[in-house]
């Protein structure tokens, strides 16, 4: 059997292990250990137990990444990916997954993934550790609900502190202040980075204030006693004294039984004097519609007009386009940012026009 601490999976495989159904218990408890690497990689009969059929790793894709103190362990074979960590990890960089097996923690893994992420893709990668859902292919939505999110953003910023100047840290702190906190699905996530970001990043740069977070309201029908509802996405006026709820409408509102908890939770807010707009993937997909939509938004809240020249205003529409496109690719499994973005570049520097990629579907659709 596998001694004390042998293995610590990284990278694309600790944030599946990080999504395993399985482990939502133990992973909810917010349990942090020291992060002892290994001098070298599992090998041999080692290797074979680590990735038996029916052990946690057997399941995963292969190679299986894990991280080495030791340079003469850096390998790479079609069953192990070998990283050198250089230096100590500080405390609160792994999770015990027991059996000899430590797991890169939610609180590292965006610093450990972040050189082969684009800045979007790494904003994506922390609104899921941040938010109540994990991607996975293999249930119906692509997805599963958390109760709780794996970590919080006060997290994250004092794992940040604790790395110092280290590589990384300082685009994944950037990355955090964009990302979005209790998102309860991928296309949520990508709903709410259109109408925060600002417009040089392709968004409409409005003041996402929360998402699922409770607002207190009197239930109708119910004698008016206090209830609570949790709007996916809550934006505020600059001040943030005024606000509207915006609810995307995925595949799950069309059951009868949710139609039902829909009308009474916009009653509610609209009880409340809380404006609430419904988001179905048509709308989401055509950008004519979200543009009127975001400007209705503004008007409502009373964000102060803009004025535009015709070439300003083309090139955000441009970015807004982007942004929805690169969006569409993001499906938090692949990671493929990084290519689109030079081969977007090659095409710049050789004049040729824009040609349209394939995107992957999203999950939550």
């Amino acid at each position: 059997m596998l001694g004390l601490m042998d293995a610590f999976v990284s990278h694309t495989t600790a944030l599946e292990v990080l999504r395993r159904w399985d482990l939502r218990g133990r992973l909810a408890r917010g349990e942090r250990c020291v992060a002892h690497v290994p001098p070298r990689p599992p090998s041999g009969r080692e290797l074979e137990e680590l990735l038996a059929p029916g052990t946690l790793l057997g399941s995963l894709p292969r190679p299986i990444d894990v991280l080495v103190a030791d340079g003469r362990g850096r390998t790479r074979s079609c069953d192990v990916r070998a990283h050198l960590q250089a230096g100590p990890l500080p405390e609160g960089s792994a999770v015990d997954l027991g059996e000899g097996l430590l797991c890169t923690s939610p609180e590292h893994l965006p610093v450990q993934m972040a050189s082969r992420l684009t800045d979007l893709e790494l904003t994506c990668l922390l609104s899921e550790l941040l938010g109540l859902y994990a991607i996975d292919p293999c249930q119906d939505e692509g997805m599963f609900q958390r109760d709780e999110p794996l970590t919080t953003p006060d997290r994250v910023l004092a794992h940040l502190a604790r790395l110092g100047g280290r590589h990384c840290v300082d685009r994944v702190r950037r990355a955090l202040g964009r990302a979005c906190v209790r998102s309860g699905s991928p296309r949520e996530t990508k709903l709410a980075l259109r109408f925060s970001l600002r417009p040089a990043l392709g968004g409409w740069h409005l003041n996402l204030l929360s998402m699922n977070e409770g607002l207190a309201v009197r239930r109708l029908g119910e004698r008016m006693r206090p209830g609570v509802r949790r709007p996916d996405i809550l934006i505020g006026s600059p001040d943030g004294s005024e606000v509207v709820a915006v609810e995307y409408l995925g595949r799950k509102h069309e059951l009868p039984a949710r139609m039902v908890q829909d009308v009474a939770r916009t009653n509610e807010l609209k009880a409340l004097g809380v404006s609430e707009y419904l988001v179905r993937r048509e709308q989401y997909d055509d950008l004519d519609y979200m543009d009127a939509l975001a400007e209705k938004i503004r008007g409502e809240l009373g964000y102060p007009r803009v004025g535009l020249t015709r070439a300003s205003a083309r090139e955000r529409r441009e970015r807004r386009e982007e942004l929805y496109r690169e969006l569409e690719h993001i499906d938090g499994v692949s990671w493929l940012g990084r290519k689109r973005e030079c081969a977007r570049a090659a095409m710049r520097s050789t004049g040729e026009g824009a040609c349209e990629l394939v995107p992957v579907e999203a999950y939550g659709a």
